[in-house]
């Protein structure tokens, strides 16, 4: 069975799967991809995120970790056992900056306590995305592994 041509692309559109409490970052970055083709996907819950990952191929993981940082960590610490887990950001408060260097011996890709321009998050979103089109294409073609599909 063939997968339909919309669900190919929906699976390589670039993706930012955002875990905030509170909307910040999730308007935010629709706001800064109002003329690019990017899906921007709001959570409310950890559960939610690990939920909209599978079939994600190209996206980045946006948590706002200032009101549930242990939960966060656990998150890192599960997602970044798996070698195609996408690149997470964390953002948070001065109050969970002690936290930093946890997240990132988890694997973080970025840690942010102070409050950062949206352009700048946007900017690295897209490096993010460019490096993962890089790594594909280095891939051999003979590998058809793909993040959340149950086919080798």
């Amino acid at each position: 069975m063939f997968a339909s041509s919309a669900a190919i692309s929906q699976q390589t559109t670039p993706t930012a799967i955002v875990f905030e409490k509170q909307p910040r970052w999730a308007p935010e970055l629709q706001r800064q991809f109002l003329t690019e083709e990017v899906r921007v996907i709001a959570c409310r819950s950890v559960r939610d995120v690990e939920e909209r990952l599978a079939g994600v191929v190209r996206g980045v993981v946006l948590l706002d970790a200032s009101t549930a940082p242990a939960e966060c960590l656990q998150f890192l610490r599960r997602e970044m056992a798996d070698p195609e887990a996408l690149p997470v950001l964390i953002v948070g408060t001065k109050r969970i900056a002690h936290l930093e260097w946890s997240f990132r011996e988890l694997g973080a890709a970025a840690f942010f306590s102070e409050r950062i321009p949206g352009h700048e998050m946007a900017s690295l979103c897209r490096r993010l995305w460019s490096s993962q089109n890089t790594a594909r294409s280095e891939k051999p073609a003979t590998s058809h592994h793909q993040r959340g599909s149950s086919h080798p």
